[in-house]
């Protein structure tokens, strides 16, 4: 955090993309402004916070900025933080509850808590403190969710085997542009005059990253000789939730930084209240097929996105040839907000029927729902 002359101004590098700030200037209750960026700060920092994303970093400032609108409409002006009380957070709970779904005041709520938690120690009255360490006293309980829909053993199964086939010939494709590029720098002979013709592309595309110009061939056709390319994404990652199991945000945000140990893949993942945790997934290895174990086509997927990685200079696994990148290379992170619409749009190309014959739609949080059921030790009849 550093000060100007007008207010405090917090600065947040995330794990991808550039720097941001977050400026207090614009924001009312001055008073406040302090003890605010400081418990933003906190949320931020690099080691020991937990927000990883300019996503997550803006919704907390954006929590901050209606909190003091709110205060700034006070008939008693607030000269610190301290004049905060519990009927200030109750009022706030039913005025934005009026325009929101129980959820969504029930996540703002929660991050509002998180901050104050995380303001200078002394600089909340007591009896905020300890009304903070439980956000549920001040939302009261939240409705029951209802519960996800799964496949159907027949949807299920489709589209798994519709993924394994389509990896299948993604690995198949990449292995023949390695197989070919190995070729060309150590035996260039050996290859015909149309086969050196593509090596020298692979050639150019794996020493600078960048996609030279065919004719009567599309970019992205020539960058998927030897990158994953949008198209790609889709069947992999349909693999990557029904094998792993994990949330669908820490399936687009698995790291790349891993070890193994003792035929296990190990490596960190970021959770939405706890922070990061340890992740371990078995490794069949050689003589199984890299497509039936979450070990196996993590390894598997980091392979085949090193190259993309080591142009992009991002630590997320998922990374490849999106067309678009902040340092004009093409390679970039994918998106998880993009996953959905890749997702669907692989669907309804192969043609996926749901039971009923409509178009199949792939619902992330459904497949991880049904890969976990199936996953379930089935009972004995």
């Amino acid at each position: 955090m550093s000060e100007n002359t007008t207010g405090p101004v917090v600065r947040f590098t995330p794990m991808t993309g550039r720097e941001r700030t977050y400026d207090f200037a614009p924001l009312p209750c001055p008073p406040l402004h302090a003890p605010l960026a400081a418990a933003l700060q906190t949320r931020l920092a690099p080691d020991t916070g937990s927000i990883l994303t300019l996503a997550a970093a803006d919704t907390y400032f954006g929590t901050i900025r209606r909190f003091l609108a709110f205060l700034s409409m006070q008939d008693q002006p607030l000269a610190s933080l301290d004049d905060v009380r519990p009927g200030h957070l109750y009022t706030y709970r039913d005025i934005e509850g009026a325009t929101r779904s129980a959820a969504g005041i029930g996540r703002e709520i929660a991050q509002l808590c998180r901050l104050l938690q995380d303001a200078p120690y002394g600089s909340l009255h007591s009896s905020v403190w300890d009304l903070i360490k439980a956000p549920r006293k001040i939302t009261g309980p939240q409705p029951p969710r209802t519960a996800v829909q799964l496949y159907s053993q027949r949807e299920y199964t489709a589209l798994l085997q519709t993924a394994r086939t389509d990896a299948a010939q993604i690995i198949a494709r990449l292995t023949a542009s390695e197989e070919l590029l190995a070729a060309f720098r150590t035996a260039p002979k050996t290859l015909s005059e149309k086969e050196q013709a593509t090596a020298r592309l692979l050639d150019v595309m794996d020493r600078t990253g960048r996609i030279p110009h065919v004719d009567g061939q599309r970019k992205q056709d020539t960058a998927r000789l030897l990158f994953l390319t949008l198209a790609d994404a889709a069947p992999l990652f349909v693999l990557a939730l029904a094998l792993g199991r994990l949330r669908v945000t820490e399936t687009a945000d698995l790291p790349s930084q891993h070890v193994v140990n003792h035929g296990d893949v190990v490596f960190r993942i970021n959770q939405r209240k706890e922070g990061t945790a340890p992740c371990r997934w078995e490794i069949r290895g050689e003589g199984h097929d890299p497509l039936e174990s979450a070990g196996d086509i993590y390894l598997l997927l980091h392979r085949l996105t090193e190259r993309s990685r080591r142009f992009s200079g991002s630590p997320q696994l998922w990374n490849l040839w999106t067309g678009r990148s902040t340092n004009l290379s093409g390679h970039a992170p994918l998106s998880r907000h993009a996953a959905s619409p890749l997702l669907n749009t692989w669907a309804h190309r192969h043609h996926l029927t749901a039971d009923d014959g409509s178009p199949l739609t792939v619902q992330m949080p459904r497949l991880r729902a049904t890969a976990k059921a199936q996953a379930q030790p089935q009972p004995r009849t």
